[in-house]
């Protein structure tokens, strides 16, 4: 073995073989063997000795053999000796889905792990892509997929991010095959694109397929909306005409598509709760309005299409949208139309085109707000026409603002009293606006967290408003606390920068290799007012500053300012990061902005007893 494939790996993959064979559309076998060499405990999860089953898809064989060190066995494991559980949490009500997995704990490192499997599933719409690559430091000595199609079923493929490893192909109409070699392990580094977007793979994906025995064709994303919708959305809006009475007798008043989807998605946010479902084809078909209506829950497809069925009743058309849900912007693929997606929001154009989106699974989030979860990417739009890619909500710089002013009394020990006004908005707002929901005790637990620099913080007053109109979220606390200014014999020295606008502190990095990445921009706004205590005064101020970059810029200002016998110091701080991707070699000159915004931030105005 390659000494390079040592280097920053918590784990070796020895060995990689995936062999999937297309037997028919209802008959999908998938063979694996893998041999991984653990280096330490964070390798372990590079072991990977697990398969997923329901009932459409079958375990044949499962077994793991564990080697020590020198290679001697010192385990086995057969299929009866793994573990067997239930897929999903207790959220979930309704599901097939089970997990068979290797319960091992080593006693030593490093050790090796050979696993061995065999799946027959009865579904094609998912043939698994091929990682070479399968995370972070790990490092790979061979990998290789093999598709085998001996009824010439038409399939398709792609490669992503393979020009940059040691790899071969073999392709035909009936097999498939490619390898990769000796792999040196990919470290982790802040900042950068999704993984998945960074990491060799290879798409497979067949142009007609069964999902739970229901035929469908994916050749582009208008066939597979069209399947999508006469498979799984028709007729499937039915309401009884109580609930229809209801919701016209609430929105009677309202004239625009937008006020009548108002009322109806707080209708639905009053009146029912999410629950996922997980069984059979339920997996992939909503649940029918009328049942989600009886009920009172569903899952984000359930939901999704009963509030679609309830706006449909007042006229309204909507449109049930595919997306993959993550922190993490990630795009159905434009170019590689296949079964893709992990949730299910609604889309509503109004009487412009502007398009409203809604998350029907969450009883607390605003009307037309999506927050990080499915902002900004490619979803896909399920019509009666056809499927369609169109972006959800792009959260602009100026919308993600997060604003705080304060005022601050200072005592005579370097302590104080504030009274603090925080509104959150765009992007933000998802961070604070369900602190409406916790006690007053678990409040004050996470604003000690939050403010951790302070000592023997005690909280006066929280107030807090949620403005689900105009999505802003309004935090009024009144505290005190001390270590906030510095003694030095008869001076203090007081930190500017009462609060962070932000937790951001990257670390020199002369060797990058990834890509620079700041998925979503933000402003910064901070008014602090520093009320000096009584016989004290200015000695002296640091100087306004502007930082100026690609990457953002800020303006800090610091004055002395008289309110009637009172001496106090207000600062003014405006910063903005700019979302974008760079190069890695602009990677120290982004940390470079950070820190000079950093250093303006920790700036000290010195203050000195004005009788001595």
């Amino acid at each position: 073995m390659s000494p390079e494939l040592l280097k920053s790996s918590d784990a070796i993959i020895r060995n990689s073989e995936l062999i999937l064979e297309l037997k028919s559309v209802n008959k999908l076998v998938i063979y694996k063997r893998r041999v991984v060499t653990v280096m330490n405990e964070d390798g372990d999860r590079f072991v990977d000795a697990y398969e997923n089953y329901d009932d459409g898809i079958d375990i044949e064989e499962q077994m793991a053999i564990i080697y020590d060190e020198s290679g001697n066995e010192i385990k086995k494991f057969k299929k009866r000796d793994f573990k067997n559980q239930s897929n999903y949490e207790s959220f979930v009500l309704f599901s097939d889905n089970r997990l068979s997995y290797l319960d091992y704990t080593p006693r030593k490192y490093p050790y090796t792990v050979e696993y061995i499997s065999e799946v027959e599933s009865v579904n094609s719409a998912f043939l698994p892509d091929w990682y070479p690559l399968v995370g972070y430091d790990v490092s790979v000595e061979k990998s290789s997929v093999e598709f085998l199609n001996p009824e010439n079923l038409p399939f398709r493929h792609e490669e992503r991010n393979l020009e940059n490893i040691d790899f071969s192909k073999e392709v035909s109409e009936l097999r498939l095959r490619y390898e990769a070699r000796n792999i040196p392990a990919l470290e982790y580094e802040i900042l950068s694109p999704a993984f998945t977007d960074i990491a060799p793979r290879l798409l497979l994906a067949t142009d007609k397929f069964e999902l739970e025995g229901v035929a469908g064709e994916a050749q582009d994303w208008d066939t597979y909306g069209k399947w999508m919708y006469d498979s799984f959305i028709l007729e499937h809006d039915k309401i009884s005409q109580s609930t229809v009475s209801k919701i016209s007798r609430l929105t009677e008043n309202a004239e625009s598509i937008e006020e009548k989807a108002r009322i109806i998605y707080d209708y639905v946010q009053q009146n029912t709760r999410y629950i996922a479902v997980m069984l059979g084809i339920g997996g992939w078909e909503p649940a029918r309005a009328d049942e989600v209506d009886r009920l009172g829950y569903g899952d984000c497809k359930g939901l999704t299409n009963y509030t679609m069925a309830l706006l449909k009743t007042q006229g309204i058309e909507s449109y049930y949208s595919v997306v993959n849900g993550n922190q993490q912007i990630k795009d159905l693929d434009p170019e590689f139309p296949q079964m893709q997606g992990n949730h299910v929001i609604l889309n509503i154009p109004d009487e412009e085109n502007n398009n409203i989106w809604l998350e029907c699974t969450n009883q607390d989030i605003p009307f037309n707000y999506l927050g990080s979860f499915t902002d900004n990417r490619y979803v896909l739009r399920v019509t009666s026409e056809g499927g369609e890619l169109i972006k959800t909500k792009k959260y602009l710089n100026k919308e993600n603002v997060l604003k705080k002013e304060a005022k601050i009394w200072l005592d005579e020990k370097g302590g104080f009293k504030a009274s603090l006004e925080r509104v959150s908005a765009g992007i933000h707002y998802e961070d604070y606006y369900l602190r409406e929901k916790k006690d007053q005790e678990d409040l004050e637990k996470e604003y000690r967290e939050e403010w951790g620099k302070f000592n023997n913080l005690n909280f006066e007053s929280i107030h807090l408003n949620n403005d689900r109109r105009n999505i802003q979220f309004k935090e009024n606390v009144d505290f005190s606390g001390t270590r906030l200014a510095i003694k030095a014999g008869n001076r203090f020295l007081l930190p500017l920068g009462f609060l962070k606008p932000y937790r951001l502190n990257p670390e020199k990095d002369d060797n990058r290799i990834l890509p620079l990445k700041i998925s979503r921009g933000s402003i910064y706004e901070d008014v602090f007012l520093y009320y000096l205590p009584e016989g004290y005064e200015v000695e002296t101020l640091p100087k306004a500053k502007v930082v100026a970059s690609e990457f953002g810029h800020a303006i800090i200002s610091v004055k002395k300012i008289k309110e009637g016998a009172l001496t106090a110091l207000e600062v003014k701080r405006s910063i903005e990061i700019k979302e974008g991707e760079w190069g890695p070699e602009r990677y120290n000159d982004f940390r470079n902005f950070i820190v000079n915004l950093n250093q303006v931030d920790n700036s000290k105005a010195v203050i000195i007893q004005s009788n001595i």
